[in-house]
């Protein structure tokens, strides 16, 4: 449902949806300290009934979306005593992404079903044939490792998973591996696969996979020969990849270098000439490059105008090293700098930002090749690309209340439930659970070579009922915090409060794992998600939930969504009299009964002769809730053990 109104969105309506199973540690450092490692939720494509929901720490889960209630579907860890599949699964140690990180559905898994795994193995010892009692591993067909530049420590394992009996609980067929790539540690491995919704079994783009793969840490290495492997056509780190599972495509393929897949001849750099030698092969399965964490990709179409080839978008959220997160557009061929440049600056061989140079350039079909990857050639230079969005980590020049850590998953929301972030893109930061939005049509102005065009961000705060007041305190705002030191976001306090509730810990215990800007915190760990319909979830790892957005934070009697009561208000009340559906995307619905009636007009008179009540707050940005404050007659204070209130 598209809105032509758009109107000031301040906060978020969520409620609880789903506690995943412990599979943490209570009090444990690390990895081992998150209640549960929530990574990607998606509706099971066959049954509408119930989600896939995945754990790092090796379970993939069906959720029952009436019951609430887990099923495991899969289990990958097989480490000691454990029965899972992989006997050298890596999950419970140093990096945030370890384990088994993703899952997704081939676009015909109805028919097929056929689904993708990834995760990562330990590269010492062990088998690395998968063991369960209803897997036919006849054909499973192990791979040769592909190595990477540097010390290997790692590898990352896509799966093809054939599932013969969709209706199951549990799974029961056959597998393949795909991809075996050999890294040299635990981070920014293989974060993300998709595929383009809006391609149809006629289109060029059907079921061709796109793969989001970190550098592995390689960019932020003093030894200038790894440190270059993002910016490298003869590597798989650091880069977009588009690849077909099989032959069963529309356009020309050739066969990959391991057998077990296809690569488009449309692909960009196919036609770049290999170097030769040891390592000197152009990877022709890259669609971009030059990224350093880029861990989640999304996908959006306009519903109303759905044009796969001009009308869609590939979004990418790539976390930084020390001064900027980026959301980027994906454009074939694109180069994003990385690591000579993080955001729109450039990065010295030290990490250390500074201006971008007059003309600003990077290798074009950069190759090296040779044992050590030294031997360079490079086809002249060409301009990297920049984010559309942008936020720093505090450092000085920076905005210092929009920033973080890691920037999370975002998408474009198409839903209903939300009218005024209809094409909005709605992302978050991972460490202080901050929510933001920006502007699609701002997004696709800013992909236009300027280094210095960026779409504007937006804060969100959250209203919630936290069950674990006592007494019952009913819905609270939840905004974001700011000291001097630190910045908790509006999801912080939240996350906070049920972790504390299901580890038993005093409240001010700090979250799992450290971080910069949440400092002594913790981290909230949050990443987002969307259903079939377009609605947004809140997922996070310290507490172990599945958090769903059912609504934007009304103002009582304000019908337009422009945070005041006016007599605008009354003329979208009286357009939609009777109605039970939105108009041009404005619900004045303030009984929430699905029927636009005269309570609604009730509720705005009242609200338009007296102060406007909302719910009490909790946690603000200090100056701008200040001017609200004064601006709107509201009381506010500040989160529990806040340092001040304002009356």
């Amino acid at each position: 449902m598209a809105s032509s109104v758009w109107a000031q969105l301040s906060a978020l309506r969520i409620e609880d949806f789903a506690t995943l199973p412990q599979t943490g540690i209570v009090g444990a450092g690390g990895n081992q300290g998150y209640m549960a490692r929530v990574n990607f939720m998606a509706d099971d494509p066959s049954n509408p009934t119930r989600f896939f929901v995945n754990d790092l720490n090796g379970p993939l889960y069906l959720l029952d979306k009436q019951s609430r209630q887990f099923t495991t579907y899969l289990d990958f860890n097989g480490t000691g005593a454990n029965p899972g599949l992989f006997d050298r699964f890596y999950y419970n140690q140093g990096g945030f992404a370890a384990g088994f990180i993703t899952f997704q559905f081939d676009p015909d898994y109805r028919n097929n079903g056929k689904f993708y795994t990834v995760h990562m193995e330990s590269g010492t010892s062990g088998s690395q044939l998968p063991t369960h009692p209803q897997l036919d591993t006849t054909n499973y067909g192990l791979t040769a490792a592909i190595d990477e530049p540097g010390f290997q420590s790692r590898q990352e394992v896509l799966v093809e998973w054939t599932d013969t009996n969709l209706a199951n609980s549990t799974f029961e067929g056959s597998a393949r591996e795909r991809l075996r790539l050999e890294v040299r540690d635990r981070i920014h491995p293989i974060g993300d696969i998709i595929f383009n919704p809006t391609a149809g079994p006629s289109d060029p783009d059907w079921r061709m996979m796109y793969v989001a793969v970190g550098d592995s840490g390689a960019g932020e290495q003093s030894d200038a020969n790894i440190r270059r492997t993002p910016q490298l056509l003869n590597t798989y780190t650091g880069k977009i990849l588009r690849i077909a599972p099989d032959a069963n495509v529309n356009i020309a393929t050739t066969l990959s270098p391991n057998g077990k897949y296809r690569i488009p001849t449309d692909n960009p750099f196919t036609g770049v000439a290999d170097q030769g030698g040891v390592n000197g092969a152009v990877r022709d399965e890259i669609w971009a490059l030059g990224f350093r964490n880029p861990h989640r990709l999304s996908w959006d179409v306009d519903p109303t105008n759905p044009n796969p080839l001009t009308n869609n978008h590939l979004i990418v959220s790539d976390i930084g090293l020390g001064t900027w997160e980026e959301i980027n557009i994906v454009n074939k061929g694109g180069n994003y700098g990385y690591s000579q440049r993080e955001g729109n600056q450039r990065l010295s061989s030290t990490f250390v930002p500074s201006p971008l140079p007059g003309v600003d350039t990077v290798p074009r079909h950069q190759i090296c090749g040779g044992a050590d990857f030294s031997a360079c050639t490079s086809d002249g230079t060409t301009t990297p690309l920049y984010p559309v969005i942008q936020y720093g980590h505090r450092r000085s020049g920076q905005d210092q209340l929009l920033a973080g850590d890691a920037v999370s998953s975002g998408f474009v929301y198409r839903g209903t439930a939300i009218p005024q972030l209809y094409g909005k893109f709605v992302f978050g930061d991972i460490t202080t659970g901050a929510i933001y939005y920006s502007d699609l049509a701002a997004m696709l102005a800013a992909d236009d070579g300027n280094p210095n065009t960026m779409a504007p961000i937006e804060s969100l705060g959250i209203l919630w009922n936290d069950p674990h007041d006592a007494p019952d305190q009913g819905e609270e705002l939840y905004a974001t915090t700011a000291t001097a030191t630190e910045i908790l976001g509006s999801a912080f306090p939240i996350v906070q409060s049920a972790y504390y509730a299901r580890t038993g810990l005093p409240a001010g215990s700090p979250l799992p794992q450290t971080a910069t800007v949440t400092g002594a915190y913790g981290r909230a760990d949050i990443r987002l998600q969307v259903d079939s319909s377009g609605e947004l979830y809140i997922l996070s790892k310290s507490d172990g939930m599945i958090r769903a957005v059912v609504g934007p934070q009304p103002l009582p009697g304000d019908y337009n969504y422009d945070g005041l009561v006016t007599t605008a208000d009354y003329q979208v009340w009286a357009a939609s009299f009777g109605s039970t559906v939105p108009r041009l995307g404005l619900w004045a619905d303030g009984a929430a009964n699905s029927l636009i009636e005269a309570a609604d007009y009730t509720r705005w008179r009242d609200n338009l002769v007296a102060p406007v009540s909302v719910p009490e707050v909790r946690g603000v940005w200090v100056l701008a809730m200040l001017m609200l404050c004064r601006s709107l007659i509201w009381g506010c204070h500040l989160a529990k053990g806040g340092a001040a209130q304002f009356n």
